[in-house]
């Protein structure tokens, strides 16, 4: 039986998100920056990310094989583009303002730039187009995890809530407050990373402070006479959430 076609690799350039022309220090630039991006995160998808950039980077990486690799490149879409473009250092109009000329490139995909609407990223200036980086993975939340992050915030804050106001209200005032609010803070950080699976982001945050506010209304419910008091530890908790978190 005839073996299938296997589907066509993703261009190592495009992994690296720099043009086929870029130099050595260039690629080893947006490999660095890359890989810190993306961190040392367990989700699959960022693994997958990460195997994609050390894979595009032990070739690219390599003069002898990013030589073999590009003459095995000739003649696709992408090397076409890129021959396409004109020479660097040549003065073209902009495509985006016709009205200014420009020596500038994409440093992706070698499209004319200008001042006006280049993107300048840890790699380099480049197009909007090129400019549009898929979205780290660490912060997307799919609609189970907002799910599931809405109701830890919920529980959470209903039971830490009992908690300060029937066993932890005597250390509400003072310096014990400190204590208190980093207590709150540690416990919705671990409650959301467990509810999301370690993810980060400014919906993450916002449910770790959501929960944190409903920890402080069902105290006060409990204790109405000290609800101001609870702010602090409150204010504490959601900026120890906000900086673990974001």
């Amino acid at each position: 039986m005839p073996a299938q076609d296997s589907p066509p690799e993703r261009d190592l350039y495009e992994v690296l998100e720099v043009s086929p022309n870029a130099s050595h220090e260039v690629i080893e630039a947006a490999y660095r920056s890359l890989s810190a991006r993306y961190g040392a995160d367990p989700d699959p998808a960022v693994r997958e990310r990460r195997r994609e950039l050390d894979a595009a980077w032990a070739v690219l990486g390599d003069p002898r094989r990013r030589a073999e690799y590009d003459a095995g490149r000739r003649g696709t879409s992408a090397g076409t583009a890129v021959a396409d473009a004109p020479p660097p250092g040549t003065v073209v109009t902009c495509p985006r303002d016709p009205a200014v000329e420009t020596a500038l490139r994409c440093s992706r995909c070698g499209t004319p730039i200008c001042p006006r609407c280049l993107v300048q990223t840890p790699v380099g200036a480049r197009c909007r187009d090129c400019a549009r980086i898929a979205r780290n993975p660490i912060y997307t939340l799919t609609a189970g995890g907002m799910a599931r992050a809405a109701a830890a915030s919920l529980i959470g804050g209903v039971v830490m809530g009992l908690a300060w106001g029937l066993i932890l209200l005597p250390f509400t005032f003072g310096f014990f407050a400190i204590f208190v609010g980093a207590g709150l803070g540690y416990a919705f950080t671990r409650v959301l990373e467990v509810a999301t699976g370690r993810k980060r982001g400014p919906a993450v945050v916002a449910f770790a402070i959501g929960g944190i506010l409903v920890a402080w209304a069902v105290m006060a419910a409990l204790v109405p006479q000290v609800w101001l008091y609870g702010a602090l530890p409150a204010g504490i908790g959601a900026y120890l959430a906000y900086m673990n978190l974001r």
